[in-house]
C-alpha cells in the first residue's frame, strides 16, 4: 500500500470514527471484553507465513482482520469485565437457516425479509458468529454470502449481515475470558492445543497478556514452551505489546521475550532491545540476550535514541504494517503497568500511528534530550495528533478552558495516553524555529496540507526573517511552500514570508506577491480547459464545474486560454488534454505565466502516455495524471490530488473574505516597507482589477494598497475609482488618490484632472474636502482655489 493511498484511508477512517466514544478514565485492561464463544474451526485459520526481517505487508498476518473492511458500527468497550452471552434461539437460527437458503436459490425478496426479520429479532453480532461456527457451517456461509453480495435487491442487507459476522467473530476472538480459556488449553490434548492456537491466532494482538503470563510461568513448563511458539506464530502482532513488556518484567521472562522477538525478526523491536541492552541494572544473561537478537535483527547502532527517533519517523510515515488492525475503528496502544502488567488501552486508528510516534520520540529524548532529530518527531507527530483531534471533536487537557465542566467531562472520556498539560502548539512554539522548520518539512515530504498549515502558524510566532528563509540541510520548508500543491498552504507560506520582510533573496521570492495578490480577488474559483477540440474543452469545462470551480475558461493553448480572464485574476486549477508534446508544452506556459504559476494541474492523456508523463511530473505535486480511460470517479481523485486536501478545492465566502484581508494587509506591510526582496509592482494588476468589483469594504482596503504602488496605471486607476464612486466611497478614494500623489507626484491624465475640478465645484462637506487633499497633493495651480474664493457657487 502506497503512503498516499495510506493516507487517503486514514483520513477516509477519520471521518467514519468521528462519533467514536473513547474508553473512560479506568484502567485500560489486558485484552478488551468481549462476549461469545469459540469462533471458526482453526483449520479455517490461514497458516501464518516467514517473515522476513523486514517490514512485512500488513495484510500478511495470522487471521487477525487486518484485510477485512471495517465495521461501522464498531465501539470500544466501556466495561473493562469480562462477560459471556446466551445463545441466539431457535427462532433465531431457523431465520438464519432460511436466509441462506433464500440467497442461495436466488430470491432476493424472501433473502431480504428474512434478513431484516433476523436483525428486528434482536440478535447481537457475537450471537450471529456463534451461530456459524459452533454449527460448523462456515463454508455454506461463505457461499451465501458470496452469492449474496452481488444479488440485486438483496445485496444491501446481505453485506450488513456478512459486516456483522465478521464484526462477531473478531469480538468473539478477543474476549478476555475466552482467551485465558484457550491459553490454558495449551497444556492440554492435541486438539484442544489445536483449537486453543487457532483462537489465540485469531485474538490477535489481544491474546499476547495471556500468552507473556504463561510464558513465565514455572510451575509448568510445557505451557510457557507453547505460550513462547504461540507468540513467535503471531509474528508482527505479537511486537508492540512484546516490546512494551520488556522493561517492566522479571528478569527471566525478559529474557525469554528477547528470544522470541529475535525469533519472530521484526524490526520494530530493534530500539527497545538496544534500550534493554545499554540500561543500567539489567541483568548479564538478559544482557546477553537482547546483544543477540539485536543483531539478529540486523542493529548496528550504538544509539538507542537514534533507534527510537527513526521508529518514530517511521509511525510518523504511517508505515502501514505498523499499524496492528488498519481497518478497524480502533487500535490499542500498550504499557506494562506494576498493578496490572500488560494493558492495552484503544485509541481511535487514525491518531495511532502520531501517538506511537510521540511516545518513541519521548522515549529517545529521555535516553538523548539534545536530540533534533527527535525533538522534530515530537513536534510533527504531537501537531498533527492535535489536529485529527480536532477532526474527531476530542479536547486535550491543555485545551480545556478553566473551570468549564463539560470539557472536564470531555477530558475524563479520553485515554490518559492522548492527554498533555502543555498543548501541541506550545511544544511546537517553545522547540524553536530551526525543530519547527524541521517538521515543517517532514509536513511536505508527507504531501500534508494539516499539518503543513499547523506548522507555518507556529512559525509566524517563533521564526525570524532569516530563519525562514536561509536553507537547513539543504532546503527552506517555509519557501517550498510556495509551490506546494494545496493552494491554502501556499497562501499561508506567502503570507508568513512576507510578515517577515526577509531582507536577502531567496529562492521563488518573486513567487510571493502574486500568491498573496491572488487572494485578493473577487468573485469564485476560476478553471483553466485546455484541448484540441472545442467538444472536450466543454465537457471537461462541465466535470470540473461539478467539483466547485464557479467559471472556466477553455482554449486550444493555455495563451488562449489565458487571454479570457480579466487582467489580475488567477487561475484556480488547469486541465489539460492531448498528446505529450502539447501537455509539456502547455505546461511550461502555464508555470511562467501570472496566472497561473502556481496552480494545480490535472493532466489528461492516453495510456500509451501516462507512464511518461508520470516521469515527467513526479517531482510536481502539483500536476496529477489521469489516464482518459479511467472511472469517472478517478477524475474527482486526480483533482483531489493536484489540489491538495486541506480544505478541498472550493474556499468558501467566510474563509476568502479572511484571506483576503490578510493579503491586503501584508501587501501594505510590504509596500510601506520598501522591500529590497518583494516588488509590490508584481500585484498592481490584480488589485486594479479588485478595484472595480468586490465589497466597499475589500475596495478601500485594496484602494490603501494601491496608493503606495508608485505607478502610473496604480494612480490613474484608483482617480477612475474615485470618480465613479458614489458619495459614500467617494471620500476615501479621494483620499488614496492624495496619498499617491503625496508620494509619488502627479501622475493623472487630463481628463482626470477636469473630473476632480467637477467634483470640487459640485461637492460639498467632506466630499469637498478630499477633492480638496487632491488638488492640493497634485501641485495644480491654485487659480482653481481663487476662483472659488472670489465667485463662490450659491
Amino acid at each position: 500500500m502506497s503512503d498516499q493511498l495510506f493516507r487517503t484511508l486514514s483520513l477516509s477512517i477519520l471521518v467514519g470514527a468521528a462519533t467514536i466514544s473513547l474508553i473512560g478514565a479506568t484502567p485500560a485492561v489486558s485484552a478488551p471484553a468481549a462476549q461469545g464463544e469459540p469462533t471458526a474451526d482453526p483449520s479455517q485459520d490461514p497458516a501464518p507465513s516467514e517473515d522476513p526481517p523486514a517490514d512485512p505487508p500488513a495484510d500478511s498476518e495470522p487471521a487477525s482482520g487486518d484485510d477485512a473492511p471495517a465495521d461501522p458500527s464498531a465501539q470500544p468497550v466501556e466495561d473493562s469485565t469480562p462477560v459471556a452471552i446466551s445463545p441466539a434461539t431457535e427462532d433465531q437460527a431457523r431465520q438464519f437457516d432460511t436466509a441462506l437458503h433464500y440467497i442461495l436459490i436466488a430470491k432476493p425478496e424472501l433473502a431480504t425479509s428474512t434478513i431484516q426479520a433476523l436483525f428486528d429479532s434482536g440478535i447481537t453480532d457475537e450471537q450471529l458468529a456463534q451461530l456459524v461456527d459452533e454449527r460448523g457451517i462456515r463454508e455454506r456461509v461463505d457461499r451465501a454470502l458470496s452469492r449474496g453480495r452481488s444479488m440485486e435487491g438483496a445485496s444491501d442487507l446481505v453485506t450488513q449481515l456478512d459486516a456483522r459476522i465478521l464484526a462477531g467473530t473478531r469480538a468473539t476472538s478477543r474476549n478476555a475470558l475466552r482467551i485465558e480459556e484457550a491459553v490454558k488449553d495449551l497444556g492440554g490434548s492435541m486438539r484442544e492445543q489445536m483449537i486453543a492456537r487457532g483462537r489465540l491466532l485469531t485474538a490477535g494482538e489481544y491474546a499476547v497478556p495471556a500468552l507473556v503470563r504463561a510464558l513465565g510461568s514455572d510451575s509448568d513448563p510445557r505451557l510457557a514452551a507453547a505460550a513462547r511458539s504461540a507468540l513467535v506464530d503471531l509474528k508482527r502482532l505479537a511486537v508492540g505489546p512484546l516490546c512494551a513488556s520488556l522493561e517492566g518484567s522479571e528478569p527471566n521472562t525478559q529474557r525469554k521475550l528477547c528470544e522470541i522477538l529475535g525469533e519472530i525478526g521484526y524490526p520494530t523491536a530493534e530500539p527497545y532491545l538496544l534500550a534493554l541492552t545499554n540500561a543500567a541494572g539489567t541483568p548479564e544473561d538478559v544482557r546477553q540476550a537482547a546483544m543477540r537478537s539485536y543483531a539478529k535483527l540486523g542493529g548496528t547502532s550504538a544509539s538507542a535514541s537514534s533507534q527510537f527517533a527513526a521508529l518514530g519517523r517511521r509511525y510518523f510515515d504511517q508505515t502501514p504494517a505498523l499499524i496492528p488492525y488498519p481497518a478497524d475503528a480502533t487500535n490499542p496502544v500498550w504499557e506494562h503497568s506494576t498493578a496490572y502488567g500488560l494493558v492495552g488501552t484503544e485509541i481511535p486508528t487514525p491518531l495511532y500511528c502520531e501517538t506511537m510516534a510521540v511516545l518513541a520520540a519521548q522515549r529517545a529524548l529521555s535516553l538523548d534530550p539534545s536530540s533534533e532529530a527527535a525533538l522534530s518527531v515530537f513536534v510533527a507527530a504531537d501537531l498533527r495528533r492535535s489536529v485529527l483531534m480536532g477532526h474527531l471533536g476530542l479536547v486535550s487537557t491543555a485545551g480545556a478552558a478553566e473551570g468549564d465542566e463539560s470539557s472536564e467531562e470531555a477530558i475524563s472520556a479520553i485515554p490518559q495516553v492522548l492527554r498533555s498539560q502543555y498543548s501541541a502548539e506550545f511544544f511546537a512554539t517553545a522547540a524553536g524555529a530551526k525543530i519547527g522548520q524541521m517538521a515543517l518539512a517532514m509536513a511536505i515530504d508527507a504531501n500534508d496540507p494539516l499539518l503543513a498549515r499547523a506548522v507555518i502558524a507556529v512559525l509566524a510566532k517563533n521564526a525570524s526573517a532569516g530563519s525562514l528563509v536561509t536553507a537547513q540541510a539543504g532546503r527552506s520548508p517555509v519557501v517550498e511552500c510556495l509551490s506546494f500543491a494545496d493552494r491554502r498552504v501556499r497562501f499561508d507560506g506567502a503570507l508568513v514570508l512576507s510578515r517577515a520582510l526577509p531582507q536577502v533573496a531567496f529562492t521563488n521570492d518573486s513567487l510571493v506577491i502574486p500568491i498573496l495578490a491572488s487572494m485578493v480577488k473577487s468573485g469564485g474559483s476560476i478553471g483553466a480547459v485546455i484541448a484540441s477540440t472545442e467538444e472536450d474543452r466543454q465537457a471537461l469545462a462541465g466535470r470540473i464545474q461539478a467539483l466547485g470551480i464557479a467559471s472556466v475558461v477553455t482554449g486550444s493553448t493555455f495563451s488562449e486560454a489565458d487571454g479570457s480572464i480579466a487582467p489580475g485574476q488567477t487561475i484556480d486549477l488547469v486541465v489539460v488534454q492531448g498528446t505529450r508534446a502539447s501537455i509539456d508544452d502547455a505546461v511550461r506556459a502555464l508555470r511562467v505565466s501570472r496566472s497561473a504559476a502556481t496552480a494545480p494541474v490535472v493532466v489528461i492523456s492516453s495510456g500509451g502516455d501516462a507512464t511518461a508523463l508520470s516521469s515527467d511530473y513526479e517531482s510536481d505535486a502539483r500536476v496529477s495524471i489521469f489516464v482518459a480511460s479511467a472511472p469517472e470517479t478517478a477524475f474527482a481523485k486526480a483533482v483531489e490530488s493536484a489540489v491538495g486536501a486541506s480544505g478541498g478545492l472550493a474556499i468558501g465566502d467566510e474563509e476568502g473574505s479572511g484571506y483576503s484581508a490578510a493579503a491586503l494587509e501584508a501587501l501594505r506591510i510590504v509596500a510601506q516597507s520598501s522591500s529590497p526582496v518583494f516588488d509590490i509592482r508584481d500585484a498592481e494588476a490584480t488589485l486594479i482589477a479588485a478595484l472595480s468589483a468586490g465589497e466597499s469594504s475589500q475596495r478601500l482596503s485594496v484602494a490603501e494598497v494601491l496608493a503606495l504602488i508608485p505607478t502610473e496605471d496604480a494612480q490613474r486607476a484608483l482617480m477612475d475609482a474615485a470618480l465613479a464612486a458614489g458619495a459614500d466611497e467617494q471620500p476615501s478614494l479621494l483620499d488614496a488618490v492624495a496619498t499617491s500623489a503625496r508620494k509619488f507626484g502627479n501622475r493623472l491624465l487630463p481628463r482626470q484632472i477636469e473630473g476632480l475640478r467637477g467634483v470640487i465645484r459640485a461637492a460639498t462637506g467632506s466630499q469637498a474636502d478630499a477633492a480638496g487633499a487632491v488638488h492640493g497633493a497634485l501641485g495644480l495651480s491654485p487659480e482653481d482655489v481663487v476662483s472659488l474664493i472670489i465667485a463662490p457657487t450659491p
